[in-house]
């Protein structure tokens, strides 16, 4: 949908939510006359029941004569916009799997339908409706899930990011290949991103005020001793901890290549729940079917973003008024890898996000391009085929925002200033991308790239802002510049290994002998406190919740 759609066109739009992945299996040629049963059928059928249909978020069906030709404005107008079928990616930045879109002549035929009567045509050219195993759309889930409770949405206010237990009680561990949300109340639940906890603490914390779940965007997972059972505990995490996420808009789908990510017996799912007001108090209970592969996949899969962790460690300020603010980052990967999948995440007033991908000889490789962001469909998809990018690849993503009077989607009117953070009206953005080295033995030096990959930014920002405290002469300013290219080039590919060097290691250093309160030369999960936690992960490069004599010894030089 352009920026120039009129409201009135977003509401009917936003009725037809839901045209769905299936592939066309032949493309109409325009017809000056077409009829339902020879010519629209297809089209529907192939582009649009999957999700309108009983059980989906469709909110009427689309399969009869009689269901099509009642919306045929509707759908006429939406789809000449691109509205529907929802789908973003610019085509020539990538090939994915179910791409969603209607050919010229598909388009010309549903518009000349409906300007020449809506003609039903003969009953025997009729198509054979699809038919669905399931109303879930990857068909029947190994195992359905639910919220214990359901939590009660405020009507207004600001947005709420709450956190729910399931308890699963599994005996065994799983890998799931796949998942399937389903939210109750779709008009306020904007996205969930499911953890896993094997502690019990998100058990314990569930409920335990009174009110359904428990406050905050933390996923709970590593044991009352520290060790890493559950994975990340950080909602923003730069890898695919936990199970994934879900955002609206979003087309649930199995993994590629036989990959599944592990649940483990005992864990239970955390939900990190992020609601905005509709205007009226509504209930949601979130239910989640989940899809299991039979063993444990050969391959592992690793997601990292550019820019790293949404944008927040980027120094994203964007100035009242400003309709081109971009936000860029640059990540090498030291092996060979094939990227899976890739997605994007802003909010409001995001516009665009592109990726392309320089090999080492040189080539430019498109990776993924949207060229008008909305906020209301925030899709995943998946390459048809894995791409290969070869070790010294350095993919670039940049995402861009307008934060101007004309922008229609900006929630401030006149524009104001416009930082990171959580709420809606604030920002955050990244392309995000989901890889698997091209060999398992790579595995965690491909893991470590994407880890130092988000140490480097949030340095170069601490960088720039202690540049900016130290004075803003041109001279200054020069200066600093220089140094952050050099620090950038220090080591081909930009991604080295052991980086905290100069003023950094001695500060560094010197904070982490003060935990060290035993003098054993380690530092154990309780002497970590608040303060200190946000960077200790960091320094903490096998995540086991501790930092090692080795770990210490990467910092001091040594």
């Amino acid at each position: 949908m352009t920026k120039k759609t009129t409201n009135k066109l977003i509401r009917a739009g936003l009725a037809l939510a839901g045209f769905a992945a299936l592939q066309p299996t032949a493309i109409a040629d325009a017809k000056a006359k077409p009829t339902f049963t020879e010519d629209i059928a297809p089209i529907i059928y192939n582009n649009c029941t999957e999700c309108h249909r009983a059980g989906q978020a469709a909110p009427f069906t689309l399969k009869s004569y009689n269901d099509v030709k009642k919306r045929a404005q509707l759908i006429t107008e939406v789809t000449e916009d691109h509205y529907m079928p929802p789908w973003h990616p610019v085509e020539g930045h990538g090939k994915f799997v179910d791409e969603r879109r209607l050919t010229t002549d598909e388009l010309a035929t549903l518009k000349n339908w409906h300007k020449t009567g809506m003609a039903e045509g003969p009953a025997d050219k009729l198509p054979e409706p699809p038919k669905f195993a399931s109303d879930w759309l990857l068909g029947k889930p190994d195992l359905i899930v639910k919220m214990p409770k359901a939590y009660t949405m405020r009507a207004d206010g600001s947005d709420i990011y709450r956190s729910f237990c399931i308890p699963m009680d599994l005996k065994e561990d799983k890998w799931v290949a796949g998942f399937e949300v389903r939210p109750s109340a779709r008009a306020v639940l904007h996205h969930v991103i499911i953890r896993i906890d094997q502690s019990g603490e998100a058990r314990k914390a569930d409920g335990a005020r009174g009110t359904p779940g428990f406050s905050g965007m933390r996923g709970i997972g590593r044991s009352s001793r520290g060790s890493r059972r559950g994975g990340s505990n950080d909602v923003f995490s730069g890898s695919l901890g936990g199970l994934g996420g879900w955002a609206v808009g979003g087309t649930p789908r199995i993994l590629p290549l036989g990959l599944a990510r592990k649940l483990p017996a005992g864990a239970d799912l955390v939900l990190n729940s992020h609601f905005h007001p509709s205007g009226k108090e509504e209930e949601e209970q979130t239910t989640i079917g989940l899809y299991f592969t039979d063993k444990k996949p050969d391959r592992t899969l690793i997601g990292f973003q550019v820019p790293p962790i949404f944008g927040s460690i980027s120094g994203l300020d964007i100035p009242a008024g400003e309709s081109n603010y971009e936000l860029t980052s640059k990540f090498t990967t030291p092996v060979d890898i094939d990227l899976v999948g890739v997605g994007a995440h802003m909010h409001y007033i995001g516009h665009t996000a592109k990726a392309h991908a320089t090999l080492p000889d040189g080539t430019v490789k498109p990776l993924f391009y949207i060229d008008d962001w909305d906020f209301n469909w925030q899709g995943r998809y998946t390459y048809e085929q894995p791409i290969r990018l070869p070790a010294g690849t350095t993919v670039e993503g940049t995402v861009s925002f307008d934060n101007s009077a004309t922008n229609p989607h900006n929630q401030f009117n006149p524009p104001r200033r416009v930082r990171w953070g959580l709420e809606s009206t604030d920002e955050m953005g990244s392309v995000i991308f989901s890889a698997v080295p091209a060999s398992e033995a790579d595995l965690d030096e491909f893991n470590a790239a994407v880890r130092d990959h988000v140490v480097d930014e949030a340095r170069l920002m601490a960088e720039r802002r202690l540049g900016e405290r130290a004075g803003s002469s041109r001279s200054g300013r020069a200066g600093l510049a220089d140094r952050l290219e050099q620090f950038r080039n220090r080591r081909p590919g930009g991604n080295s290994g052991n980086r905290l060097g100069g003023d950094w290691r001695t500060r560094l250093g010197a904070r982490l002998k003060e935990l060290d309160k035993n003098n054993n030369g380690e530092i154990e999960p309780d002497e970590v406190d608040d303060r200190s936690r946000r960077y200790i992960r960091f320094v903490d490069t096998n995540k086991d919740g501790r930092v090692s004599k080795e770990e210490l010894s990467q910092i001091s030089g040594r």
